[in-house]
């Protein structure tokens, strides 16, 4: 071997070397980091809905409620004055309007209790989610779903602090777990101390469903939508109603 051989053969392997550091140093630095970014745009091809973070719904002062619903010891108005019929079954109440719309109601007390059952039953799973969350605790079954349903894969980065990136994996991985329960739109809805996250958009003549979080932070589930066959429209107007006039059935009247 000559002696310019030689010199290029010890230049390479310095290359090398400096090639093998420089990649060791971004692992260590960055690994986990840009591994999370990977797979948070690779579930998109799935679930595409992933993206979608809620929207403030534009302001509209709810309908005039004239019509008083009650189940599952809640009680909340709707505007529309038809005929209705009631079924009930073990997990939903269903009122069904001759008007043609519908509403759904699943029974609060079947619904996720998050983090209270964990503070109550596992308080060291519960820090464990603190220690995870530790610069936003989640203290609340809505904040809860309003970090869970506001985390996005734009959000990640092979950049980000480490703490960061596995809370939002956490949090993408909860999003895709939790589903979505109506399409097309997300956004965030609230009238006082009821507030939440509305799937879908009445206007496209869909189903919309909600998740509604009272001031007790007790989950209600909703579903609005129209019979098959009928002209009637349910405007936002309408479950804006709705939402704001939910709330506990009296104990004397229950």
């Amino acid at each position: 071997m000559t002696e310019k051989s030689e010199t290029n053969s010890a230049r390479n392997a310095i290359i090398l070397a400096g090639v093998v550091i420089l990649i060791a140093g971004y692992c260590i630095a960055f690994g986990l980091q840009t591994l999370v970014a990977f797979e948070a745009h690779h579930w998109t091809r799935y679930n595409a809905w992933i993206m979608d973070v809620p929207e403030p719904l534009d302001a509209q002062a709810p309908a005039a409620g004239s019509t008083q619903l009650k189940a599952f010891n809640y009680e909340f108005k709707v505007p529309w004055t038809a005929k209705q019929k009631i079924n009930k079954t073990l997990t939903y109440i269903e009122f069904r309007f001759d008007s043609g719309q519908v509403v759904i109601l699943y029974d609060p007390e079947a619904q996720l209790d998050t983090v209270h059952a964990l503070k109550a039953s596992s308080p060291l799973e519960y820090q464990k989610l603190q220690n995870v969350f530790g610069g936003q605790p989640l203290d609340t079954n809505y904040a809860l779903y309003q970090a869970v349903y506001g985390a996005s894969p734009a959000a990640t980065s092979p950049f980000m602090p480490m703490r960061d990136a596995i809370r939002t994996n956490d949090l993408l991985l909860w999003k895709i777990s939790f589903g979505y329960d109506a399409m097309p739109g997300l956004h965030s809805i609230g009238f006082g101390e009821n507030r939440g996250f509305q799937f879908g958009d009445p206007s496209t003549g869909g189903a919309v469903a909600l998740r509604i979080f009272d001031g007790r932070d007790s989950q209600l589930r909703f579903i609005f939508l129209i019979q098959a066959g009928s002209n009637a429209k349910i405007d936002q107007t309408d479950i804006n109603a709705a939402v704001q006039s939910l709330q506990p059935v009296p104990i004397i009247e229950r």
